[in-house]
């Protein structure tokens, strides 16, 4: 066999090699290719952020021309239009809202820009933030960074306005023949990236987390799946699915579309015709639809998903491995922002939010910064509005007399030449202070020892010694100025020795002459002895509680106090353990709903707010039927038969409605109550000042 020329052989050599070389290459631009490919798409994606962002901060920019902020802000006829799934020839159920886009530009003048730095301060810290937290403040600071499907219009109530949506029709489903709603979104709203300083070195989060995301209509489904997962426990949310119960469909139908389909019942109307329709909530509970960041809560800190696969329709709605990694998420100590303010940040000394520029309503946040501080004592906060580190202060009745020496003191006389004197505003608050008796222990199964407990307790001592006047006694659970409220109602009297007849008439006499009266429980003699648990760095509450002992040990009942801290409270409030509870309930605007506190159904449930084992049957016909009655005539009726049943099953004692003493600095403007304003508002229904409108006149501060 012939050998191979050598210099063929080296030239075979060269060639072999420089193929692998050119292959090695071909390969290396390939990937160079792909990579340039996806630093195009990074780049093109924050390119429309960019046009996104500079479209929102002209929006938001306050030297703009006001005529053409009030065109963009009321506007809604081109997204109309350009909407393939809206229906014009459909009314919008939302009304525009003249406050925001006239009415609150001319309070504040031509040359306003939003400037400064509001603090404020509550007690004790949050054990977090998530979500669906049980503290009201966390829910409040969740809903300044959020948004809602609908705002209510300003200083009324029972009202819906545009806010995330621009349109919501009433439809009626072709193929069921039941009605509907599609809610049709913005396309401008963007959640805010998170950052590194908000986690603890131990997360390490993926970029995924650091891009600006849209909110979309899959956000708003999530929050709805969240609640409606049974394995969400948190109180936010289970109080929630006792009201979204009856949606019995959310629908996207695309980023900027979805449908609700609530539970339809028959219903009688006057001229007998029976038709079907939803409860009478169901409309503003449609409006008060929040999102749930998608980006965030659907993943790992790594961007790796917690469901893997969750193309199923109702994954995020059953899935307990995601629903127990939602309770836990790394993110729970933040709040993932979309709205007119962001998250700045939580320390152990205070939490802040910082203006987002890029909202759509220039006019939704008014300052630069807000900080709420974390105090230890109503005192400690006193002390801090007096030394002028705090812009507000809702004052304790108790520290009335001394506000009034701080008016006359040479400190307070040097503020107020330098512009920082003082402001009252005293007005109702949608709030009530009671007892609440558990029903679940043997002492309270009684109703007539529930009426003894009350009428053993001096309330009007308690708003004139305690509230130097600052409350209102009340006889149930509504605002006693609504038309909720039925005034032909009595509070029980103060009267102890009509207690004592009711205590003995249930068997509670004093056998052994200890000074306690007791009674035979389960063939055992037991004496009339309980704990009072309070939230122990309440001052005002803890002389209260004191009082009330001392008020029950006249007829012969040995009230123990057990001061305890938030933490404690919260477990207690949620396990249904305590024996009587002193506590405050805030009102949610109207419509009033008892559902809530009152259900049956509810009372059994860990952490629903029928924290005392209520249950009565007239009173949850009268829910069901407040539900679907939309005359506001019988709905009055309705809610007048459920405040007798109240005062008459005495499950709590309503000691007092407090009136607000609001303090504030005279350079914070716009701190007024809306149904005061005819001038601006007419026939408006608010009572409350509205601390989201609140500006800074001076621009040192």
């Amino acid at each position: 066999m012939n050998k191979e020329p050598l210099g063929l052989y080296i030239f075979r050599l060269i060639a072999v090699f420089g193929m692998l070389v050119f292959m090695w290459m071909l390969y290396w631009s390939s990937a160079l290719l792909e990579q340039d490919m996806k630093e195009v798409d990074e780049k093109l994606e924050k390119l429309n952020l960019q046009v996104a962002d500079l479209k929102n901060t002209i929006l938001s920019n306050p030297n703009i021309e006001r005529a053409q902020v009030q065109k963009q802000r009321t506007s809604t006829s081109e997204p109309l239009k350009q909407r393939p799934h809206i229906d014009v020839n459909l009314p919008n159920l939302l009304v525009e809202d003249p406050f925001y886009p006239v009415t609150l530009p001319k309070l504040l003048g031509n040359n306003f820009k939003p400037h400064g730095t509001i603090k404020s301060a509550l007690i004790a810290k949050p054990e977090n933030l998530h979500p669906f937290s049980q503290w009201a403040d966390v829910m409040g600071w969740i809903g300044m960074c959020s948004v809602s499907v609908a705002s209510q219009k300003f200083g009324y109530y029972e009202t819906m306005s545009p806010e995330m949506a621009i349109k919501i029709e009433e439809r009626e489903n072709k193929k069921t023949e039941l009605p509907e709603y599609w809610i049709h979104l913005r396309d401008d709203v963007f959640y805010e990236p998170l950052r590194n300083d908000y986690f603890s070195e131990d997360i390490k989060l993926n970029a995924h987390f650091f891009q600006k995301h849209q909110v979309t209509a899959h956000d708003f489904k999530l929050y709805y799946d969240a609640i409606m997962n049974p394995n969400v426990q948190e109180d936010s949310a289970v109080t929630l699915r006792s009201y979204l119960s009856d949606l019995e469909e959310l629908r996207v139908v695309d980023d900027f579309t979805f449908v609700v389909r609530w539970k339809v019942e028959p219903f009688a109307e006057p001229s007998g015709k029976i038709v079907k329709r939803p409860k009478y909530i169901a409309k503003l509970l449609t409006g008060q639809l929040k999102p749930l960041a998608s980006f965030v809560y659907k993943y790992f800190p790594d961007g790796t998903k917690i469901v893997e696969n969750d193309s199923a329709e109702d994954v995020y709605r059953t899935n307990s491995i995601w629903a127990q990694n939602f309770s836990q998420h790394f993110a729970k100590n933040i709040i993932v922002s979309c709205g007119p303010w962001v998250f700045d940040g939580m320390s152990d000394r205070q939490i802040q939010f910082i203006r987002n520029p890029h909202f759509f309503n220039p006019f939704a946040a008014l300052t630069e910064i807000q900080v709420s501080e974390f105090k230890q004592s109503t005192e400690g906060i006193w002390q801090d509005f007096q030394s002028n580190n705090l812009d507000s202060y809702v004052i304790q009745p108790d520290q009335l007399i001394e506000y009034d020496k701080f008016l006359k003191s040479d400190r307070y006389k040097q503020q107020l030449e330098k512009g920082e004197g003082i402001e009252r505003l005293d007005y109702v608050s949608r709030r009530y202070v009671h007892i609440q008796w558990n029903q679940a222990k043997p002492f309270f199964k009684s109703k007539k020892v529930r009426q003894a407990l009350t009428m053993s307790i001096d309330r009007k001592r308690i708003i004139k010694q305690n509230l130097d006047g600052m409350g209102l006694e009340i006889n149930g659970p509504f605002f006693r100025y609504s038309k909720a409220y039925d005034d032909s109602i009595k509070p029980w009297p103060f009267d102890p020795h009509l207690a004592r007849t009711f205590l003995g008439e249930e068997g509670w006499y004093d056998s052994d002459g200890d000074g306690i009266i007791d009674k035979e429980i389960d063939g055992k003699r037991v004496p009339f002895s309980f704990s009072l648990t309070y939230y122990v760095k309440n001052v005002a509450g803890k002389a209260i509680c004191e009082y009330i002992a001392i008020a029950l040990k006249e007829v012969g009942i040995d009230c123990q106090l057990n001061g305890i801290d938030i933490a404690d409270l919260s477990a207690a409030f949620e396990d249904k353990s305590f024996e009587a509870l002193f506590f405050i309930w805030g009102l949610g605007s109207p419509p009033e709903d008892p559902q809530q506190l009152w259900l049956s159904t509810l009372s059994k449930v860990k952490g629903s707010s029928n924290s005392i084992g209520f249950e009565n049957a007239q009173a949850d016909e009268i829910i069901l039927k407040l539900k679907m009655e939309y005359d506001e005539k019988e709905r009055i009726k309705l809610y007048h038969q459920f405040d007798k049943i109240i005062h008459d099953e005495a499950p709590y004692t309503f000691l007092f409605t407090p009136k607000t003493s609001l303090l504030y600095r005279q350079y914070i403007e716009n701190v007024f109550i809306p149904a005061d304003r005819e001038d601006i508002l007419p026939g408006a229904d608010v009572q409350e000042p509205d601390s989201s409108i609140w500006a800074i006149s001076r621009t040192d501060v």
